[in-house]
């Protein structure tokens, strides 16, 4: 299996909008409306096997030396096959050059004790994010729902 991370384009949009869809345990139809938003404001990547996304990510540049995750996710069927970490590979050594030295990330915390998340805190460790404050509630994010940040120095 090829994977190739290639820099978003607005031809990639609908194709990131079907595999958040598909995610409903993780995308529910506010978060659809935001990613929709997201995706022509911010600069993502998409991972391609032959002609079909199969994972994105979106990074929101937050000022000269900080990244953010705000969005990622990887076609039911092709997680676990190391594509969320060609991604993160991939953005990490194109945010570098650039001056960008923290990338972060939020994610739902554990104290929310819902287990589709549990795999998502586990990735972003393995990948070298280190969680540095749980806020509840976090402004924007709808109570019940604490959120994890999480930091990864390049």
């Amino acid at each position: 299996m090829e994977i190739k991370i290639v820099k978003g384009t607005a031809e990639h949009a609908d194709a990131c909008l079907s595999i958040a869809k598909e995610l409903m345990q993780y995308f529910n139809e506010k978060a659809i409306e935001i990613l929709t938003e997201d995706l022509h404001q911010y600069s993502f990547y998409v991972a391609i096997s032959v002609d079909n996304v199969v994972g994105f990510v979106t990074i929101e540049t937050k000022n000269k030396n900080v990244a953010e995750i705000s969005w990622m996710a990887v076609r039911y069927g092709w997680q676990h096959q190391g594509i969320g970490a060609s991604l993160i590979n991939y953005i990490v050594n194109d945010l570098k050059p650039h001056g960008i030295k923290l990338l972060t990330v939020k994610t739902l915390s554990n104290d929310a004790d819902y287990p589709p998340y549990e795999a998502t805190r586990q990735f972003y460790e393995k990948m070298g994010f280190i969680h540095i404050e749980t806020i509840n509630p976090y402004p924007g994010w709808e109570p019940g729902n604490p959120c994890a940040i999480y930091i990864k120095i390049l």
